[in-house]
């Protein structure tokens, strides 16, 4: 236990002193306060495009609070796993090309609490920077419209968001843990990411048990809205963690099993 918390704590000091931390924060904020911003700014956007195209004239409904959201949570979809997969690729691959991990693994610590910490220690990183951008996203959102928001779906949508995030993160772990440097873990991570998420959305039924769930823009409006309860999200948080699980169970038991 000692050992892992040791390393828990070398990873995150490294990480910062290497500007991952601020990196995964930053990259998460601006992505998704990009939601209310441009929500805001769409009716003059459009209005301006318009005025180009003599004869045609295009109107859009007038932007609300709901529609701000339903923007930030679509906006938490695909940058900020880019973010994840380009800063974690290397936790694992990098230092075995670079050779570091040697010493490491010299100490009175095992492969398995090696890679807890990697995960853990980013997926701290991961969740503080979910809760930041969810907080500056509410702000922002409240600041630029003038009706508000139901904060329990919004919770729970971030939540989603979370599980989401810990599959994915999981995902370039073992991706990391199997391959030998970080440009190809990060490839397979990215091909992996894809290929997942086109088939949850092509098998029908399969969308609204995965944690992808939570970026179906009229689910996420129906849980806003009190149509249906934010409990029908439940089970792709739980699925979503349990991916994660699955997965750097799998990181683990290679890493267990690979030469050095």
């Amino acid at each position: 236990m000692n050992g892992t918390v040791a390393l828990l704590k070398k990873e995150l000091l490294e990480q910062w002193r290497t500007s991952k931390i601020l990196i995964i924060v930053l990259g998460f904020i601006l992505s998704g306060l990009h939601g209310p911003v441009v929500t805001k700014l769409l009716p003059e956007i459009i209005k301006s495009s318009s005025g180009s195209m003599q004869g045609i004239q295009i109107t859009i409904p007038e932007q609300t609070a709901l529609d701000a959201i339903l923007s930030y949570i679509s906006q938490m979809a695909a940058f900020p796993s880019l973010i994840v997969i380009l800063v974690v690729m290397g936790t694992l691959a990098g230092e075995r090309e670079r050779g570091t991990q040697v010493f490491v693994l010299t100490k009175p610590v095992s492969r398995t609490q090696f890679i807890l910490a990697k995960y853990f220690s980013y997926l701290g990183i991961v969740v503080v920077a979910i809760i930041l951008t969810a907080v500056a996203s509410g702000y922002y959102t409240l600041l630029l419209f003038s009706n508000s928001f139901s904060l329990g779906p919004f919770l729970v949508l971030n939540l989603g968001v979370i599980a989401y995030s810990s599959y994915i993160l999981a995902l370039v772990v073992l991706c990391s843990s199997l391959l030998k440097t970080p440009v190809a873990a990060g490839g397979v991570a990215f091909v992996g990411f894809l290929v997942i998420d086109n088939l949850v959305k092509l098998i029908p039924g399969w969308t609204g048990i995965f944690p992808q769930a939570v970026f179906s823009a009229p689910d996420a409006r129906r849980i806003m809205t009190g149509e249906t309860s934010p409990g029908n999200m439940v089970l792709p948080i739980i699925i979503g963690f349990v991916m994660a699980a699955v997965l750097i169970g799998l990181a683990c038991f290679s890493y267990e099993k690979r030469e050095m």
